[in-house]
Parts: C-alpha cells; sequence; structure tokens
C-alpha cells in the first residue's frame, strides 16, 4: 500500500514534468523551424579583378554562404558572399527551386550586404526574423546555415565568450563583434546567430589559428548599416584618425597633468586630413568621448558591465555627425568638437568591386597598394607578403606629402627596360625629382615630363632611367605585344578631360 500511495501521489507530478518537459522540447523545435524557414543558402558567381595583372579579370568561380530573410522583403548575409559577383541565386528551405537575386546595398567595411529577390513569390510563407539587442556573455545561441559537407541547413549551438572590438577579416577595419564558440565553417558565412527567435548577429568569421573561436557581427553593427543605406548610398561607419597610447603608467598620467580621479589616453599621432586633423594635436590626452568617460587601457562601456575599445563610441556616430572630445591640453581641460568623416588611410582597402588602378609607362606597372593587392599572398598574407609593404600597410599613415602609396608592380620586359626586369613589388619615392603625393599624381608627372630621361626613385634608394622618347615611341607596339588595351584603368584615363 505505502508503495501504491507513493505511486499515485508521484503520478500527477511526473505527467506533469513529463508534459513541461515535452512542450519545451516542442516549443524549441518549433522556433527552430521558425528561423530556419526564414534562412537562405545563396549561390553566387564571382569574377574578381586581377591584382598580379590588373587590365584583366580573373577567372570565375562558384561559391555558396548563407543569408537571412529580414523586414522589407530583403536578405541579410556577408558582403564577402556576394563581393563582385556577376549572378547570385537564392534557395529556402523545403524549396528546390532557385530564384535570381541582386545586391541591393553592399558595405565592406562592415562585411554586410542586403540582398533582393525579383520574385516576390519567393518570400511566400517566410516569416522574417526580428531583431534582439546585444547579447550577454555566457548568453546560448545557435547559428544556422549552410557550411559545405551536405546541402541540407544545418544548426550548431555555442555561447557568447566575448564583445569587444574586432579586426574584420574582409575589410581589415576593426568594429565591435561577438565571440562564439558555436562552430562556423565555410558556407555558414551570412547565416544568422539567434537567441531564442531574435536575431542576435550575422556569421562572419572564424580564427583559423585557435579552436572554436568564431565571430559574428552584432547587431548594433548591422542596425547602423541598414541605417545607412536608406538613401540607396553606403556612406560607411566614420573613425577619428587619431592614434594613441594607453596611459596605465603612474609617472606618465602626472607628466601629462591627471589628477587621481582622471583617465584617459594619450595622443601620438593625428591622420592628415582624418576627423581630427588640425583639431586635436599629439600629446592631448582624450578624457571622454561623446560624454563617455575613456579608461586608461583606452576603453569605454559598451553595455552594463561591458567594455571596449573607446573606437566604438565614434562607429556609433554617421558621417558628418559632430562628436566632442574631452581633452586636457597642456594640463588645462578643454572640449573640442569634431565633424566625422571617412576613414584615411595610406593602404587602405580598395574593394570596390571594379577595375584597380593601375599605369602603364615604358613597361613599368604602376599601381597603389591596397590591402586588396597584398591579400593575393594568400590566408597568412600578413606575414608572407614583401616586408616593406606590410610595414607601411601597418604602421604608416597619410601626410601632406604622401596620400597614397605607390607601388612598382612588374615590369614588362621591352628592350626599352632591358636591366630592370626583375624590377617588382618596390614602393616609388620620387620621379624626376619630385616627390609622389599619390596614384593621380604619378600618372601628371610622367605625362607632362618633356626632359631627355625620365628618372623613378625608389624607396630603397634604387633608380630607373627610361629615355623618353623612346617609351613614348614604343607606347603601342608594348602594349600590343602584351595584349593589353589600354595603357590605364579607367579611373585614370577619366584624367584626361580634367
Amino acid at each position: 500500500m505505502a508503495t501504491g500511495f507513493r505511486l499515485r501521489l508521484l503520478s500527477p507530478l511526473f505527467l506533469a514534468i513529463a508534459l513541461t518537459f515535452n512542450a519545451g522540447i516542442a516549443g524549441a523545435e518549433s522556433r527552430t523551424e521558425r528561423v530556419n524557414n526564414a534562412v537562405v543558402k545563396i549561390f553566387s558567381v564571382i569574377r574578381k579583378p586581377s591584382y598580379f595583372q590588373p587590365w584583366q579579370f580573373d577567372s570565375s568561380i562558384n561559391i555558396s554562404g548563407s543569408g537571412v530573410t529580414i523586414s522589407g522583403g530583403r536578405i541579410l548575409t556577408n558582403a564577402h558572399v556576394v563581393a563582385d559577383s556577376v549572378f547570385i541565386e537564392v534557395k529556402k528551405v523545403g524549396d528546390p527551386r532557385k530564384y535570381t537575386a541582386t545586391v541591393e546595398a553592399i558595405g565592406h567595411q562592415c562585411d554586410l550586404a542586403v540582398l533582393k529577390v525579383k520574385d516576390a513569390r519567393f518570400f511566400d510563407g517566410v516569416t522574417p526574423l526580428k531583431f534582439g539587442g546585444l547579447p550577454n556573455p555566457m548568453d546560448r545561441i545557435t547559428v544556422h546555415g549552410y557550411p559545405e559537407g551536405g546541402d541540407d541547413i544545418s544548426v550548431t549551438q555555442g555561447v557568447v565568450s566575448r564583445i569587444e572590438q574586432v579586426r574584420y577579416a574582409h575589410s581589415g577595419f576593426d568594429l565591435l563583434g561577438v565571440q562564439v564558440d558555436a562552430a562556423i565553417n565555410p558556407g555558414n558565412s551570412g547565416g544568422p546567430a539567434v537567441k531564442g527567435d531574435k536575431l542576435m548577429g550575422i556569421a562572419m568569421q572564424t580564427l583559423s589559428t585557435a579552436q572554436n573561436i568564431s565571430y559574428v557581427i552584432p547587431t548594433p553593427i548591422i542596425e547602423h548599416f541598414l541605417e545607412d543605406v536608406k538613401d540607396g548610398v553606403y556612406d560607411g561607419f566614420p573613425e577619428d584618425g587619431i592614434i594613441t597610447q594607453a596611459m596605465e603608467n603612474e609617472s606618465l598620467r602626472k607628466y601629462y597633468g591627471l589628477t587621481a580621479n582622471q583617465s584617459g589616453v594619450l595622443v601620438i599621432e593625428v591622420s592628415y586630413g582624418g576627423s581630427a586633423w588640425g583639431i586635436v594635436k599629439p600629446d592631448d590626452v582624450i578624457t571622454s568621448i561623446d560624454g563617455v568617460p575613456i579608461g586608461n587601457d583606452g576603453a569605454a562601456p559598451i553595455a552594463k558591465g561591458l567594455r571596449a575599445q573607446c573606437d566604438h563610441l565614434v562607429q556609433k556616430r554617421y558621417l558628418g555627425d559632430t562628436i566632442k572630445y574631452g581633452v586636457i591640453r597642456d594640463k588645462k581641460p578643454m572640449t573640442l568638437s569634431l565633424r566625422l568623416k571617412k576613414p584615411v588611410q595610406l593602404v587602405p582597402f580598395e574593394q570596390s568591386g571594379g577595375q584597380p588602378s593601375y599605369y602603364i609607362y615604358g613597361g613599368l606597372v604602376f599601381m597603389p597598394l591596397t590591402v586588396n593587392y597584398l591579400m593575393t599572398w594568400g590566408d597568412q598574407w600578413w606575414k608572407d607578403a614583401p616586408v616593406d609593404l606590410l610595414h607601411a600597410q601597418l604602421k604608416e599613415h597619410p601626410s601632406e606629402k604622401r596620400s597614397e602609396m605607390v607601388i612598382l608592380r612588374k615590369v614588362l620586359a621591352h628592350e626599352i627596360n632591358a636591366g630592370y626586369h626583375e624590377h617588382q613589388d618596390r614602393v616609388i619615392k620620387k620621379v624626376n625629382g619630385a616627390a609622389i603625393l599619390n596614384m593621380t599624381d604619378l600618372v601628371t608627372k610622367l605625362k607632362s615630363h618633356k626632359g631627355t630621361f625620365t628618372v623613378v626613385e625608389l624607396e630603397d634608394g634604387g633608380r630607373i632611367a627610361l629615355d623618353t622618347a623612346a617609351v613614348a615611341k614604343t607606347k603601342g607596339d608594348l602594349l600590343k605585344l602584351y595584349g593589353i588595351q589600354n595603357e590605364a584603368s579607367v579611373n585614370l584615363m577619366e584624367m584626361k578631360g580634367k
């Protein structure tokens, strides 16, 4: 009787627990199905420009990625999934058909893109995902997408590990990112990271040198991008152009006049032409941005209990916005106002989707140095590319004397340039004794030169001298010999009318 009595007491409780457990499973399955229903597989045909022979394009290749349906009949994905695409198709869960899509907006800087599908029937029965806020560390998330290794949709689970400024691999630009330990593999790119049924971010990249470290683009970055492109134009995230040093050393803080209650970072350089140029000065101490205090380590709050490098305070704003900086100059506090501009970089990430800039003179192929070109050295370009080019990308900044770094990409062998055929990837310093400001300046100086010899000085001290008349005489034959239609890229050819 005791046993039976006990079973009768426990049976209703057991049944309630079982029903609750089963309801939880059913609810989770229902949420997963709703999310999966909004996930899209993207098929892109890519045709990239050649940076080794910039007058040509590489052969087209087929790649695939993931995306997610959001409001307004739009598909959100990574820029790198559709960059340089010539044809795009999309497919949704449970539908074998592929639908043609086009890029409506793309932001290479933040690695995001919006696609539109020509046939509106694609969205029949699809409920767009709604945005959640910034997740917290240890939040559980699921990543949905179409990784390599199968045709069906894949769902992986993980937790949020960190939220901080992250180097976006597609652009080389630092923006807010979320580190997760969920498995993200090739093909997952552009798929949603979800908490419950709310979109918390877009799968972006993994750290190949470590295990279980992947990164997601969080909703604040996504919402900034979507707001930016409402007018049909992507302006991008602003940057102040200020290079700083942490002030964690007490003597350093005292030397610059900081009290025990003050903190900030030391300005060591201001990029020429940037937002802060002519306003903020080296040896200023930045104590606040937009009224938010800056720590001695350069960090500022993101949310309650979360901090990241203070750049995110600038990146929350839009181009043209005015932002206030609290500064200590000569040991006196002051407030400075900056009008935010695009980042200025000596070695930019070009990623325009068009033809790289180039100019051919006497068989010498000149190009501006870009991160796109450095990335042609492969996945570990940051250590495999030529050291002097990497140094320029990492350490040098625009100045009044140089706004763009020009390189001698290669030499097209010909009798007029005999002896120089091995020259490649050399930084240009001067042409006919005059310093080179940028690619446009180089072309202008070469075209306008009337002297007997044209002399190109290299950054490493080398010299190239060419017979000016011979260069002009043999130009047509040289281009024909190598099957090159124009001596310059379209943007430089257009200089003729200016």
